[in-house]
């Protein structure tokens, strides 16, 4: 496990593109899934601008309809403006959304990206969340507008070839010794890029 602290957000999202753009260079045709929340748009924003021959994947998803202002799918859309790009279905029952999105999943992601909630969530595998074995899965949260998500899963996370975690604030390095998102510290090769 890689930690590498940057004193100005400006060379966090240079590295953080830097870091990207490396694993696509190395793999043709990288898949790699995608966290939502703010802390990635600028570097969604930087790699829009690389035209990066890639297939994206979504991370999670609130149960919202896909142009919602809260919708991740929304965001990744706007900032990255990717070609090939994998979501989840929010426009159909939650079960058959899971089910249509595990059957595109690939069987390894190159690189998958997410960030820690200051609770210790990582996706939206939340601290009450049950002990996933599927790959992908339905959660809720307590928050009292939207509590319905769908989520990769530990499973799927850890078998990915590489993880790149990306902290800002300062809540945010002790969230990573949290449950769940402690269980990411089990990964052969993970990264972790931090700025205040």
């Amino acid at each position: 496990m890689n930690t590498t602290t940057f004193s100005k957000e400006e060379d966090f999202i240079k590295e953080s593109v830097k870091f990207i753009k490396k694993i696509t260079e190395e793999t043709p045709n990288a898949k790699i899934a995608l966290s939502g929340g703010s802390t990635p748009m600028p570097i969604f924003k930087e790699l829009a601008k690389l035209n990066l021959g890639t297939e994206f994947y979504q991370v999670d998803e609130r149960c919202i309809p896909s142009n919602d202002k809260d919708s991740n799918q929304k965001m990744i859309r706007e900032t990255l403006n990717p070609k090939n790009f994998h979501a989840f279905d929010t426009s159909i029952p939650i079960e058959n959304s899971i089910k249509k999105y595990k059957e595109e999943l690939p069987e390894q992601f190159d690189l998958i990206i997410l960030g820690v909630g200051p609770d210790g969530h990582t996706a939206s595998l939340f601290p009450d969340s049950p002990a996933f074995t599927e790959a992908v899965a339905h959660t809720q949260t307590n928050e009292f507008t939207i509590k319905d998500r769908v989520t990769i899963t530990f499973p799927t996370i850890l078998k990915a070839k590489k993880l790149l975690i990306l902290l800002k604030g300062q809540n945010k390095k002790d969230a990573l010794t949290k449950y769940p998102s402690s269980k990411l510290q089990k990964h052969q090769n993970i990264e972790i890029f931090y700025t205040n």
